[in-house]
């Protein structure tokens, strides 16, 4: 069954450095589908595993992103449904919280256009609404851990 895939994915959870056995947000990744690239929401993609099939027929990560670029591969390879993946109920990756795309309303907002274009030049169409109706639900993985 595992050979029928070309890839798999789990989720993250976020630590401070000055305290890194206190989980503060933990990213699921398992009610991501395809169909929810439009509103803004990927698998945590440091879990993405691929084969490397994948990036022989989708290629590789975009430079032209400066922080979306993650979501643009994410989008490029999952919009047509060819690519067989799975979902793992597991942490795979430990990682501090902090980064670019987290450092505030600047990057917040070019993050989203980054998402808006990705879409919208893999042809999936989305809108400003769709997009940010996901942080709500963002804001619940700080409660459940």
């Amino acid at each position: 069954m595992a050979s029928e895939l070309d890839a798999v994915y789990a989720d993250v959870e976020f630590f401070r450095s000055e305290k890194p056995e206190a989980i503060v947000r933990r990213y699921s990744s398992r009610h991501f589908s395809p169909q929810k690239l439009a509103w803004g929401w990927m698998p945590a993609h440091p879990t993405l595993f691929l084969r490397r099939s994948v990036f022989d027929r989708f290629g590789l990560y975009r430079f032209d992103y400066r922080i979306g670029g993650d979501f643009e591969f994410v989008a490029r390879i999952f919009k047509d449904g060819s690519v067989r993946y799975r979902y793992l109920p597991e942490v795979w990756i430990r990682m501090r919280v902090g980064g670019v795309s987290t450092s505030g309303l600047r990057s917040t907002l070019l993050l989203n256009r980054e998402v808006l274009r990705a879409c919208r030049e893999n042809g999936i169409r989305t809108n400003w609404l769709m997009l940010l109706s996901k942080y709500p639900f963002k804001m619940l993985e700080f409660l459940v851990k």
